[in-house]
């Protein structure tokens, strides 16, 4: 039967997903967001840190030394946050154009900044303003001077989209042009650096006349900025994913992918990452203003609240193989526990294994998903806040939970309560595969 299963699996199933994972614009997506990533970590807890529960003396935790800290300081160091999460799509256009042109072969620097060239055009105008009142305090310069400033609306996470498809489209115009050799080309006794930069001047002439052409004909017919247009056109998808039905659609693909051998984060990473940081944002916008926070699957919600030792939240299972007779899965175990209290969970996944091991594919599914019910509800219904910091996805689910929801004590309590659930879902299916190994002992013996 499980040969069957297995080959089943590989022969039907294993080459459309491998065929998923492989897509070169979901891994540049993926590539862009990672290369962002210590910037948002950093702006992130730079927000926290101003706006943790301790300022209002309303509240039992109020203390007095931090409020005069918040006033003291968060004017000035603020900026950490201001130009990191503020603007992040910059960063992840230069890293979405650069690993793509790494992909082709052509010029990743080059490329990069092209991307991050072509995201500009489409989001941020310039504009000349006559500088009054504290704003010249905070520029240092005279009142009444004109000074020329970059519309940064956009360069946050509502320009995220705009900066996914603006940085493939300028890559894929560029190779296009490289390839069908339109382009200035130098002696080859011109230094390489400077072959370079002449060689892409006329992919970003096309590019800047064709994406401004772009934005003056929608800015004048519609009235509209294209990220404001964009996020429009996608709001209802940004309104359904912050709904539980979207989020146990992610997880079955996520751990689908897994059980066939590919990482499935790692290609649906590429997906969700604009809808979970467009909705952190919102979050910590309305965080700073005081207001209700409005979305539940932001931020790190998957590796804090449901991923628990990794995909399939196998800390429990951890756990399970530790206290059992087996030796080879008590090793495995072992082995697996500390990196697991990290959310890496590679050791317990192919030492043990459960890739395509149909043991274990009923728990490795349906735990996460009961761990998203779970924590989903707990969330929506305010009984722990809301995500409004982002941590690193290593961050231990207990440490990552208690911080990313500003402090919330309940929260590393459900925590320790899903780990505990998680052991005793994995449980009768780790006692079925014990049997199964031992049965394979003997007839072997």
């Amino acid at each position: 039967m499980k040969e069957k299963f297995n080959a089943f699996m590989e022969s039907k199933f294993l080459p459309i997903m491998a065929k998923v994972a492989g897509n070169r614009y979901l891994n540049c997506i993926k590539d862009g967001f990672v290369f962002a990533t210590p910037f948002i970590i950093i702006g992130s807890f730079v927000l926290l840190l101003f706006n943790l529960p301790l300022n209002d003396p309303t509240n039992f935790m109020y203390f007095k030394p931090y409020e005069n800290f918040v006033n003291a300081f968060s004017g000035h160091y603020i900026q950490i946050f201001n130009v990191s999460m503020g603007i992040m799509s910059l960063f992840i256009s230069f890293g979405i154009g650069y690993s793509l042109a790494g992909y082709y072969n052509i010029d990743k620097l080059t490329n990069g900044f092209l991307s991050m060239y072509s995201f500009l055009l489409l989001s941020a105008k310039s504009l000349a303003v006559t500088v009054i009142g504290a704003a010249s305090q905070l520029l240092y310069v005279a009142e009444e001077t004109n000074v020329t400033v970059l519309d940064a609306r956009y360069m946050d996470a509502k320009g995220l989209f705009v900066a996914i498809i603006a940085s493939i489209l300028s890559v894929e115009i560029s190779r296009f042009l490289v390839n069908k050799r339109i382009m200035i080309q130098l002696p080859d006794s011109v230094p390489p650096a400077i072959s370079k930069s002449f060689e892409i001047l006329i992919p970003v002439a096309v590019i800047s006349f064709l994406f401004q052409t772009i934005n003056w004909i929608i800015q004048n017919s519609m009235q509209i900025m294209i990220p404001d247009l964009i996020m429009k056109i996608l709001q209802p998808l940004l309104s359904m994913s912050d709904g539980l039905v979207s989020i146990i659609i992610i997880l079955l693909l996520v751990h689908i992918l897994w059980f066939c051998g590919i990482h499935g984060a790692n290609v649906v990473n590429a997906i969700i990452n604009p809808i979970v940081l467009t909705n952190l944002a919102l979050n910590q916008a309305a965080l700073a203003a005081g207001e209700q926070i409005p979305k539940v699957f932001a931020g790190e919600f998957l590796n804090s609240f449901v991923y628990i030792g990794g995909s399939g939240a196998t800390l429990g299972l951890c756990i399970a193989m530790i206290m059992t007779k087996s030796e080879h899965l008590k090793y495995v175990g072992k082995l697996s526990i500390v990196p697991g209290f990290f959310n890496i969970n590679e050791p317990i996944m192919f030492g043990t294994p459960i890739v395509m091991n149909p043991i274990f594919v009923i728990p490795f599914i349906i735990t996460p998903i009961i761990n998203a019910v779970i924590s989903y509800t707990f969330l929506k219904l305010n009984i722990i806040s809301r995500i409004v910091g982002l941590v690193p996805w290593t961050t231990p689910s207990v440490l990552g939970s208690f911080i990313s929801t500003n402090l919330h004590f309940l929260a590393p309590v459900l925590i320790i309560g899903l780990i505990v659930l998680d052991y005793f879902i994995y449980k009768p299916f780790l006692n079925m595969y014990v049997k199964e190994l031992e049965k394979e002992e003997n007839t072997n013996n």
